[in-house]
C-alpha cells in the first residue's frame, strides 16, 4: 500500500500531508476509542516495514503534486509510528528536500526510550496522548502492551519535553463515564502540571470507535473542562475541508485515506465532486465498494462514515 497520504484537513495542522510507517492496525495500544477498530497485531517490537527510500521518494512526490498546499508533514496513520525503526532517518532525510514542519503524532508509550527520544528531537512538533491521571483508568483506555507501565510512560513525556526544543502538544481523549467525571479529569490535569505542554488539546469520540461502549460525553461536562482546564485546551469538531488528492483514480484515492482516517461521507463528496465526478457518481462508487467489501459505511451519532474494509 502507499505510505503517504493526503493532504488532509487538520483543526490543528492546517493542511497536513501523512506519513504511515506501520501496517495496519500495528500498535503497542488497544484503545477503546481507536477510529480503526481493535488492534490486530499487538507488538512493542520495533521493525523497518517499508523499505525508507520508497517512502522518502513518495513523500517528495507528494510535495512536487501539491505545491503550497501542505503546511505540515505528519507521521500518523494507521498504527503507532515510533514502532518503526527508521522514524529518526525518515526525518532527517525529509528535511533535506524541504523546510515544511513536520510533527509525529504517537500514543507517548516509547517517549521513554533514549533512541526514541533522539531520533524524535529533530522534530517539529510532537504530539503525544494522553487520556488517564493514573494507572488504572489508562489500562481501562489505552489497554497498553504488558511491557509499559504508567509512570515509566508518564516519566518519559515529562523528561522529553524538557529536552525538546520544538513545539510539545498533548491530547487527551474524554469519553463518557470513564475519565469525564471530575476526580479523573483533576488527576489528568495534575498530571499535565508535570509535562508542561505548550498546548492541550481534548477530543471526544466523534467517529465510529472500536468498542460500542464507547460515547460522547455529555454537554454539561464542557463547564467542568472549563473549570479545570481554563483556557488551556481546545475542544474538537468534525473536520471541515477538502482532503488533498493526487490520484486520478477515485477508488484508490479515497479507500488510501479511509484506510487510515474514516471520513463522512458529505466530506467524500465535498472532497471529490467535480464536473466530471459529480455527487451521484460518487455515491454510485462507494456503493460499488460496499457491495464488493472494500468499503462499509457506518452511522454514527446521525452521521454516515465510511471506512475501508481492513485484512482480518
Amino acid at each position: 500500500m502507499k505510505t503517504v497520504f493526503g493532504p488532509v484537513p487538520s483543526r490543528r495542522l492546517g493542511r497536513s500531508l501523512g506519513i504511515d510507517l506501520i501496517p495496519l492496525k500495528t500498535c503497542n495500544y488497544q484503545c477503546i476509542y481507536c477510529q480503526l477498530g481493535k488492534t490486530t497485531y499487538f507488538t512493542n517490537e520495533r521493525k523497518s516495514y517499508f523499505p525508507p527510500k520508497d517512502i522518502l521518494r513518495e513523500v517528495e512526490e507528494a510535495i512536487q503534486k501539491n505545491e503550497g498546499a501542505i503546511d505540515y508533514i505528519t507521521f500518523v496513520g494507521s498504527g503507532e509510528p515510533t514502532l518503526c525503526e527508521d522514524l529518526g532517518d525518515l526525518i532527517k532525510g525529509i528535511k533535506l528536500f524541504t523546510e515544511i514542519p513536520i510533527c509525529v503524532i504517537t500514543n507517548g508509550g516509547l517517549l521513554y526510550k533514549p533512541e526514541i527520544k533522539e531520533e524524535l528531537m529533530h522534530a517539529d512538533v510532537v504530539l503525544p496522548s494522553l487520556d488517564a491521571g493514573n494507572e488504572k483508568t489508562f489500562i481501562r483506555i489505552n489497554r497498553p502492551h504488558p511491557s509499559i507501565h504508567y509512570e515509566q510512560m508518564l516519566q518519559g513525556l515529562v523528561d522529553f519535553n524538557q529536552d525538546f526544543s520544538g513545539e510539545f502538544w498533548i491530547e487527551l481523549m474524554i469519553i463518557k463515564n470513564i475519565n469525564d467525571s471530575r476526580e479523573e479529569l483533576e488527576a489528568i490535569k495534575q498530571q499535565l502540571d508535570r509535562i508542561r505542554p505548550v498546548r492541550i488539546d481534548i477530543n471526544v469520540p466523534i467517529r465510529p470507535p472500536a468498542e460500542d461502549f464507547v460515547e460522547v460525553p455529555d454537554k454539561s461536562v464542557m463547564s467542568l473542562l472549563n473549570e479545570i482546564f481554563g483556557e488551556y485546551h481546545d475542544i474538537n469538531f468534525p473536520e471541515m475541508g477538502h482532503f488533498g488528492s493526487f490520484s486520478e483514480n477515485f477508488e484508490e484515492e479515497v479507500l488510501n485515506i479511509i484506510q487510515r482516517h474514516p471520513m463522512r461521507q458529505e466530506q467524500i463528496i465535498e472532497t471529490f465532486s467535480t464536473e466530471k465526478l459529480p455527487q451521484e457518481e460518487i455515491l454510485a462508487r462507494l456503493i460499488k465498494l460496499l457491495d464488493e467489501k472494500r468499503a462499509e459505511k457506518k452511522t454514527y451519532h446521525e452521521k454516515i462514515f465510511w471506512k475501508a474494509v481492513l485484512p482480518k
